[in-house]
């Protein structure tokens, strides 16, 4: 999933730039995981993804992270449609995750595209709507706020 070439307009690039910062604020509150590895938070070159590498996950999750890839081509007028989990290296933790979501490996649902390599879980605001405070991200919907509510899900099915 990586290209040289910018997609999205300047604007939403740095649109998008504001909202990793608030998806690495919301890795930052957690311990990093068993193996000592960094939670980030990284733009896609052409500003149509992001990925997040050790993402955090609830305690009775083995193991405690995992990869996954945020779609946001249609940003900031859509929120994201599901998280995509990398497949290598995880089918027993996408399995521990399909406890409490759909999961559904190379195809996807609701208008979101399949992402060969991925396992594409449904988790998404009701409708496909969200609110955006575009005068102040951080005070409305957002990326950060869309993963933590995938967390608070898993810790709470």
């Amino acid at each position: 999933m990586t290209s040289t070439r910018p997609v999205v307009s300047g604007r939403t690039l740095g649109l998008l730039r504001e909202e990793v910062a608030l998806v690495q604020a919301l890795l930052d509150r957690f311990e990093r995981p068993r193996d000592g590895s960094r939670r980030t938070a990284l733009l896609g070159d052409t500003g149509e993804f992001i990925v997040v590498k050790h993402f955090p996950l609830p305690d009775r999750f083995r193991p405690d992270h995992v990869d996954l890839l945020v779609l946001v081509p249609d940003f900031p007028a859509r929120p994201p449609i599901g998280v995509y989990c990398l497949n290598r290296n995880n089918e027993s933790v996408i399995a521990q995750i399909s406890s409490v979501f759909n999961a559904f490996r190379d195809s996807a649902y609701h208008d979101a595209p399949p992402v060969p390599g991925y396992t594409w879980i449904c988790h998404h605001y009701a409708n496909n709507q969200w609110r955006r405070n575009p005068h102040a991200p951080n005070r409305g919907d957002n990326v950060g706020k869309f993963l933590a509510d995938f967390f608070f899900k898993l810790e709470n099915p």
